[in-house]
Order: structure tokens, then C-alpha cells, then sequence
């Protein structure tokens, strides 16, 4: 199977295998997890970057997972923002974990508005070594997140 997103290492930085730092409160296992997770995105059309948020809860570690937009840049369609279509392996995601405790998939169908997007996200809540997480697969980036990368004109893309 072809991964065609841009490797996550670079949005994984401050989350090295070291001592965490002041105020980065992330575990190693969380990052092996995150980068494992990230593994199993398949873009249909081109590269994609992958995004993710995470914080803890008093239960357990939320982690959202997404495709970033690849935002056009010149021509006609200049700041444009396009979703990745993608695959994501569910498979390999639960057998990346334990004790999957439930699963879900949630859809908020876009309104009348024709600017709405559909949203839906797949709900996963399990450990991993052991720790309490619940992963969320959105279906489109966040808008908070901005661009994941950035299509020129002459077919370069750059990850933003």
C-alpha cells in the first residue's frame, strides 16, 4: 500500500523521545501512537500532511487525527482550500490497540448552507500500553488548522 502524505516528523518535534519539556505534558507512548495512527491515512490524489491535536482529560488522552487542506496558491484559485479524499486502515488502528472499549462514527450532515461541509469523525476509545485514549478520525481538517500544504502553479506543493 502507497502512503503518499508527507512524513509527520516535522509537526511531531516537540514531541521527541526525550524528558518533556516545561509545559509539554505529552508522553513517549502518545507519540509512538500518534506517528503509528498517522501511518494509516491513504490519500486518493496526490500528498497529503497529516494533523492532529491532542490534550489530556481526567479519563484519558484525546487525540484528533486529520489530512490537512492543500491551499492553491496563484491563478485562478488562489487561496483556495481544498480537503484531501482519503482512505484510513480502521483495521490497523485497532490493532494498534487494547481493550477497545468502543467505536463510533458520528455525521453532522451540512445544512442548507451550500459554504457548509459534511463532518463526520470516527470515535475510537481503547488504551495503547496500557493508557486510556479516545482517537477522533475527522473527515476534514478543523478550520483552526489552516493549510497543510500549499499547491503553486507550477505543480510544487510545500507543507506549511
Amino acid at each position: 500500500m502507497s502512503h503518499s502524505h508527507i512524513p509527520i516528523n516535522h509537526l511531531l518535534k516537540s514531541l521527541e523521545d526525550r524528558e518533556p519539556r516545561s509545559g509539554d505534558s505529552r508522553p513517549t507512548w502518545l507519540v509512538e501512537l500518534i506517528n503509528r495512527a498517522a501511518a494509516l491515512f491513504e490519500p486518493l490524489m496526490s500528498v497529503s500532511r497529516v494533523g492532529f491535536d491532542c490534550w489530556p482529560t481526567e479519563k484519558h488522552w484525546v487525540v484528533y487525527l486529520f489530512l490537512g487542506d492543500t491551499e492553491t496558491i496563484g491563478g485562478r484559485d488562489d487561496g483556495q482550500l481544498d480537503p484531501p479524499e482519503f482512505h484510513f486502515d480502521l483495521l490497523g488502528l485497532v490493532e494498534l490497540l487494547d481493550d477497545v472499549e468502543s467505536s463510533r462514527w458520528t455525521v453532522f450532515p451540512a445544512s442548507g448552507d451550500e459554504s457548509a461541509d459534511d463532518r463526520s469523525f470516527v470515535s475510537v476509545t481503547a488504551c495503547y500500553r496500557g493508557n486510556p485514549v479516545c482517537l477522533r478520525l475527522l473527515s476534514i481538517a478543523p478550520e483552526a488548522a489552516g493549510p497543510g500544504l500549499r499547491l503553486f502553479p507550477n505543480g510544487d506543493r510545500e507543507p506549511v
